[in-house]
């Protein structure tokens, strides 16, 4: 029987509450998620030399609560079966077919030569745009297939798992704020510095942003995104980025070919960060790629939700990198 648990969307960056498939309030024991195979299915692996995360497939839902104590609110559930109104998330397909698992880079990405690594003890790389960044990743492919730079569904993936498990949008005050009120990069798993970790995935935010495939605005600044079914071809959703400002509420449009309810992207902004729901900064600008987290001085912005859309595939800084995936 698949295990079923979801999380409304609060109006403020606080404590959201937990639900159950009804749509029912619910408390979580200690040790829950431990014992629920979509969080304990995630493991470390090292795959061609690099130490990667495993996460396991999962099924998601996003929608409005239709009965009961919280009808009408907006909610997304997870669950480790499909089930009725599920869908298998996008970051788990590969040209229209549903992979057990994805692999994420346990680390942020290193220099290996000309390719893109997953290596403690060193410096991230940087210093390269994004064409660049994306020809690292996949010159790893050979004896191994599938290496890629992560995507927005690799990262919306690991998100909405750590909402519902923190069970709030504010991710710092339970995993520590990250390394984000420096004065420089550091190692990849730097100790001086607490790197901002969940389930194994260190610097998830802060030390240096990372580039994000799979997301870009046009000319007109509308979102375009990589169609669900892992084709990597670029979807139009219509959907406007709003001005910078703090995250708020996220896109959840969905159409041919896409599901923006997959992923944490900007619909509404709040000049003030009291004011949002999220907590985390939002930035944008047309014809720009993604890059996510916040780098080391980007402090009380930065964080698991922090999103930046807002330069060239062209630009290049010492303050930005990316994260190694496999599918």
């Amino acid at each position: 029987m698949s295990k079923i648990i979801g999380i409304i969307f609060g109006k403020k960056n606080t404590t959201w509450q937990r639900i159950d498939e009804a749509g029912n309030s619910i408390d979580v024991a200690p040790g829950y998620f431990d014992e629920h195979p979509a969080y304990a299915g995630i493991q470390d692996e090292i795959i061609d030399g690099q130490h990667m995360v495993r996460v396991p497939t999962f099924y998601y839902r996003s929608g409005v609560i239709e009965a009961g104590e919280h009808i009408g609110k907006k909610a997304v559930w997870i669950s480790d079966e499909h089930d009725e109104g599920f869908s298998a998330h996008p970051a788990f397909m590969r040209n229209a077919l549903q992979l057990k698992a994805f692999y994420v880079g346990k680390y942020q990405g290193t220099p290996d030569g000309d390719k893109l690594g997953s290596q403690q003890g060193q410096m991230p790389l940087t210093r390269i745009n994004f064409p660049a960044m994306q020809k690292a990743a996949e010159a790893r492919n050979g004896e191994f297939d599938g290496f890629q730079l992560w995507s927005i569904y690799h990262l919306g993936a690991i998100q909405m798992l750590a909402l519902i498990e923190l069970g709030t949008p504010d991710a710092k005050s339970i995993l520590g704020d990250g390394y984000v009120n420096g004065n420089g990069a550091r190692l990849v798993d730097d100790e001086v510095v607490a790197q901002a970790t969940w389930r194994g995935i260190v610097g998830l935010w802060g030390n240096v942003w990372q580039m994000v495939d799979g997301l870009q605005t046009d000319e007109e600044r509308r979102y375009r995104i990589w169609d669900a079914e892992g084709g990597k071809s670029y979807v139009s959703t219509g959907v406007m980025a709003p001005a910078s400002g703090w995250f708020h509420r996220r896109a959840r449009k969905h159409g041919e070919g896409f599901d923006m309810g997959a992923v944490f992207v900007a619909k509404k902004t709040r000049e003030d960060r009291d004011d949002s729901a999220f907590g985390n900064y939002f930035w944008a600008w047309e014809n720009a790629v993604a890059y996510h987290g916040g780098c080391w001085g980007n402090g009380e912005a930065a964080g698991l939700f922090y999103l930046h859309v807002l330069y060239a595939a062209s630009a290049s800084n010492s303050n930005v990198g990316g994260r190694l995936a496999k599918v």
